[in-house]
């Protein structure tokens, strides 16, 4: 009996060593962070002293916008994480500062003095206006209208000394009203300071809510470890746009891809290694499944409204201002180049970039560390270069305009994993301008790069070519145009010719094509297209002719033919 009872308090004091909880708060930093189209995934990281037992790890100053499902807690280390959860650590009251008794008795006695000043105010004004109803009842009443000569003098005499007490007293009165005025405005700021120091005394700024994580461990011993935290946020985002530069027609395309960043989560990202993914985690993952899909006559007593799909939109664009993102780099030493013979050649961000292809998206990851603050500002990020091979096509419209227009036929672009976006233009060292790319189902994708005056073209009407004769109730015009290509670059271009012929939509208008110089012709919609290589100094000349008949009876606008 004695050996079972020792047994079950050994085993009970064992039990009482590993309930004991140890709360500790941990210094954690944000070691990597993942940006989505829509949201991010951050990871924290930091060292933890573990005592034997249960051991309640804080983790301060997360984002206010975290998920709390998404937490993910890992580490290293002999011990057990048993649970993890977000909590909010709200601020103790602000205690109100005492205000010194010499300033509270100061402020009531201006009070009484300000009360005490108003009524002799109104004591003076009430007198002013019984001094205005005495002159003007003496005015009033004329005491002299016929009394004799003598009376008369001593009756305005009487009157002028009864005036001239009235102003004297008016005008003490007013004088004394003006200085009682002074004295309550003198009073009245200096109140107003005395206030003041009592709000700013009494009322302090108060502290905001901490957003932490509490992770729950148990150790078996006392040791040191490592634990990494990550959590999904909302308020951030990244959009892609591409830099299309193009030295000549005979060199590959350089697209180079850059990601806009924004974040407002609430903590600022020192130092990360960022990732920039093409998933998008509020899309749908599910799977569509097909219902029963019934078919009835219409009853307009019947009301039908359609449930609609809300997609969280992504924040805004924006703008604003580009922000450059400052990188931080650990340096050991100094180094000043003076000589272009000895100074290196300066690497692109780009090379520091590694593109993963994941199940459904696209990951890439940067080499270089990063700090982009919570300040919901654009941030630009150089993510991917490559050089892409391209087929150059010099495109002529010569009804509209007498220059090329030069677009890059990138095939097989699907490797390239763009997204949709706009992309600045730069042609031979210059910006030319601003376009969109917009990937399709196509084979080919076509960027169009702007004109290039080595390529013209001249559109002349062959008079003699083009009659019109008259029947007895037809009619018909013949029309026929000369294009002249001229190559005044020093390269072979592939270039492509496209005009068109009017298409009818009555039965009565007939259009006949007589010449097309072996153009590609569709007949549905009267286009033309001319396909050719063309030698520098080169020149090629076309010739395309057709005939318009209808009824003679009928107008029919032939100004544009």
């Amino acid at each position: 009996m004695k050996t079972f009872f020792t047994t079950l308090f050994f085993l009970g004091s064992l039990s009482y060593g590993f309930s004991a909880t140890t709360e500790k708060s941990i210094n954690s930093e944000i070691d990597k962070v993942t940006v989505y189209l829509n949201g991010a995934q951050v990871e924290r990281k930091g060292m933890v002293s573990l005592k034997r037992g249960i051991n309640t790890l804080v983790f301060q100053g997360v984002s206010p916008y975290l998920n709390p499902k998404t937490i993910q807690v890992s580490g290293l280390g002999d011990y057990i994480i048993l649970d993890s959860k977000k909590s909010i650590k709200y601020p103790d009251p602000v205690e109100k500062k005492a205000v010194p008794s010499r300033i509270t008795r100061t402020i009531e006695k201006m009070k009484d003095s300000i009360k005490y000043l108003n009524f002799e105010r109104s004591d003076i004004s009430a007198k002013l206006n019984h001094l205005n109803t005495e002159r003007k009842y003496i005015l009033a009443n004329k005491i002299y209208y016929k009394d004799t000569l003598p009376v008369l003098k001593e009756s305005l005499a009487y009157l002028r000394k009864q005036l001239f007490e009235i102003t004297e007293l008016e005008h003490s009165l007013k004088v004394k009203n003006d200085q009682l005025s002074e004295q309550i405005v003198a009073i009245n700021q200096r109140l107003k300071e005395l206030n003041n120091y009592q709000n700013n005394t009494q009322t302090a700024e108060p502290e905001k809510p901490i957003h932490q994580i509490e992770v729950t461990v148990q150790a078996k011993k006392t040791l040191t470890g490592s634990m990494t935290i990550s959590y999904f946020v909302s308020n951030a985002s990244w959009s892609p746009s591409y830099d299309i530069r193009v030295k000549n027609s005979n060199s590959p395309v350089e697209l180079t891809m850059k990601g806009t960043v924004y974040q407002n989560t609430g903590e600022n990202w020192d130092n990360v290694k960022l990732t920039l993914s093409t998933n998008n985690p509020y899309k749908n993952k599910v799977k569509p499944e097909l219902s029963v899909w019934y078919i009835n006559y219409y009853n307009p007593n019947i009301g039908y409204y359609q449930d609609a799909n809300v997609t969280p939109r992504r924040l805004n664009e924006a703008k604003k201002s580009i922000q450059t993102l400052s990188i931080t780099e650990e340096v050991t030493e100094s180094t000043s180049y003076n000589s272009k013979a000895y100074a290196p050649a300066a690497v692109r961000s780009t090379n520091y970039t590694v593109k993963t292809q994941t199940m459904a998206n696209v990951e890439y990851r940067i080499d270089l560390r990063y700090s982009i603050n919570s300040d919901n500002k654009a941030h630009l990020v150089a993510v991917n270069q490559q050089e892409v091979p391209a087929n150059y096509i010099h495109y002529l419209v010569p009804k509209y305009d007498k220059e090329s227009y030069l677009v890059a036929q990138l095939v097989e672009w699907e490797e390239l994993d763009l997204l949709p976006s706009k992309a600045n233009l730069y042609y031979e060292g210059s910006y030319i301008g601003e376009t969109r790319i917009n990937p399709t189902a196509n084979d080919t994708l076509y960027i169009s790069l702007g004109n290039d005056r080595n390529v013209r073209v001249k559109r002349t009407k062959d008079k003699e070519k083009s009659r019109e004769k008259v029947f007895s109730n037809r009619k018909s015009t013949t029309v026929s145009y000369d294009l002249l290509v001229k190559n005044n670059g020093s390269s072979n271009y592939q270039i492509v010719v496209e005009d068109h012929l009017p298409v009818s939509q009555a039965k009565s208008i007939v259009v006949t094509i007589e010449n097309k110089s072996r153009a590609n012709f569709n007949e549905k919609t009267g286009m033309m297209e001319w396909k050719f290589e063309l030698k520098p100094k080169g020149n090629k000349k076309l010739n395309y002719t057709y005939k318009v008949e209808y009824d003679n009876d009928k107008p029919l606008d032939l100004s544009k033919l």
